[in-house]
């Protein structure tokens, strides 16, 4: 399936490719990301992504040193990984990116982008309301 310009996000998850589970599902074996592919790129602070998924993968390891944080999730059936791709430091296991990180997402269809943005917006809105109570 392909994503047309001016294609809704609602009208991408009426599709029948869609596994139907709901929600978020984190922590998922890295095996699962085997065959996804790069679907754009995002800036978020690593303790903000770490707030809406959890902590990264701890079975990951990049071989090359070129990602060092990494999650393996699903969104609503959608199979998406965040990763650090190339974002400095040669730190190894124990770097820690900080503000405004640009996050490289994967997955198994467009709309990972979408869908992983979506979920790091619904968590900003949610700050704003908090600190205005």
């Amino acid at each position: 399936m392909v994503v047309k310009d001016g294609q809704t996000i609602q009208n991408v998850l009426k599709d029948a490719w869609l596994k139907s589970e709901k929600g978020i599902i984190t922590n998922l074996p890295y095996e699962m990301c085997i065959g996804t592919c790069g679907q754009g790129s995002l800036e978020a602070d690593y303790a903000d992504i770490k707030r809406c998924f959890g902590k990264p993968d701890d079975d990951y390891y990049s071989g090359d040193g070129k990602i060092r944080k990494h999650w393996t999730i699903s969104i609503d059936g959608v199979l998406c990984t965040i990763f650090d791709w190339k974002q400095g430091g040669t730190d190894g296991y124990r770097y820690v990116p900080l503000k405004r990180t640009r996050w490289s997402v994967g997955g198994s269809h467009p709309i990972c982008r979408r869908l992983v943005q979506g979920v790091l917006d619904g968590h900003y809105v949610e700050k704003v309301i908090r600190r205005r109570s």
